[in-house]
């Protein structure tokens, strides 16, 4: 069987994964090329080529450098856009040109970004290909680190080039103004915390669609004096992020609707979060609204305490997390049921739901 780009089909992917790895390992074990053989010229970029400040990108460097602190550090790169991480033509250098690579196929365990051990890159000239070989660390928050691995790169009439790498995969993307425009994003952080991913920023009140006020007003109740408050906005990437509305005032305390807005056009483009709980309890609160919701930014949960009698005998408490497709994940429930005056607090009622 020959493994082109022509022949990859779902049962034969792994076969050719195999046999491109096994061939490109022969080669560099026991070098076969005359010895006028060009090598290939594999180039590092330098430091301002690769701009990770903002969007969603998969990154390689050579293993012995630092792109934090090397000017030159980086032999892979690869953008990813849109919500689904859509992969656009992932980049290399030979001889000081960009070349541009293709995904023909994949193989092995997997992660966040559909990024996976194995993965063949077609580049442009027939039967020229780059096979990556990686190591990958658990998926922590918005990140997926690569610890080790090898780039082999196979060209028509030379030695195979084989590279050390680690890298990383992940978003840094800067907090909307409440315009659809995006601000400069601030730089990385260390241990991989990418700052700009999930960032809080206030809407201006110009910014907010009527349409979307009219629609939390008529489904949920929302009042219109209460809506006139300021919502806040959390990014999620440079087209989309969730938007906190005030809804109602109960006690001195707000509640709060949330919508996934799309920044370019939110009119056109929004939808209402819903809060799933256990099917087994009831929420006193409907099925979109929190009790003065706090966040916790670094893990991307948010917590509502609901609480009835003398505030502290019942009620519930939930924590929900922002998955990566800005939906709501419930992660804990609490909830206490009888009101007989005893103090208790909201964190100690019994636990009803925690995600495993």
């Amino acid at each position: 069987m020959r493994c082109s780009t022509n022949t990859f089909r779902p049962h034969t992917v792994g076969f050719c994964l195999a046999l491109f790895t096994h061939a490109a390992v022969a080669q560099t074990a026991n070098p076969t090329p005359a010895p006028a053989s060009p090598a290939i010229e594999l180039k590092l970029f330098e430091k301002a080529e690769v701009d990770r400040s903002k969007g969603c990108s998969v990154v390689l460097w050579q293993d012995d450098r630092d792109p934090e602190k090397d000017k030159f550090a980086y032999l892979f790169a690869e953008t990813l856009t849109g919500k689904n991480h859509t992969r656009q033509p992932a980049r290399i250098k030979i001889a000081g040109q960009v070349v541009s690579l293709t995904r023909v196929a994949t193989g092995g365990r997997t992660t966040g970004y559909n990024l996976f051990e194995y993965q063949l890159y077609k580049m442009p000239a027939a039967d020229e290909f780059v096979i990556l070989q990686l190591k990958l660390a658990e998926e922590e928050g918005e990140s997926v680190d690569v610890t080790g691995g090898t780039m082999s790169i196979m060209m028509k009439g030379k030695a195979v080039f084989r590279a050390s790498v680690k890298g990383n995969a992940g978003c840094n993307t800067a907090a909307a103004t409440g315009t659809g425009k995006v601000a400069s994003a601030p730089p990385p952080t260390t241990n991989n915390e990418m700052a700009g991913m999930f960032q809080r920023y206030p809407v201006e009140a110009k910014s907010v669609p009527r349409k979307i006020l009219q629609e939390a007003g008529k489904k949920f109740g929302c009042e219109a004096s209460t809506m006139r408050g300021r919502v806040t906005g959390f990014q999620m990437s440079e087209e989309s992020a969730i938007w906190q509305i005030p809804c109602g005032s109960y006690d001195k305390r707000t509640t709060a609707v949330f919508a996934l807005v799309y920044l370019t056009d939110p009119a056109a483009q929004y939808e209402f979060l819903p809060l799933k709980w256990p099917k087994s309890q009831n929420r006193s609160l409907g099925d979109h609204a929190m009790m003065a919701p706090q966040w916790d930014m670094k893990t991307r949960t948010v917590t509502s305490i609901y609480t009835e009698g003398n505030g502290k005998d019942c009620g519930s408490l939930e924590r929900h997390k922002v998955t990566e497709e800005g939906n709501f994940q419930l992660v804990e429930l609490r909830a206490r049921d009888t009101c007989d005056g005893k103090s208790v607090g909201a964190e100690n009622f019994p636990q009803v739901f925690k995600a495993k």
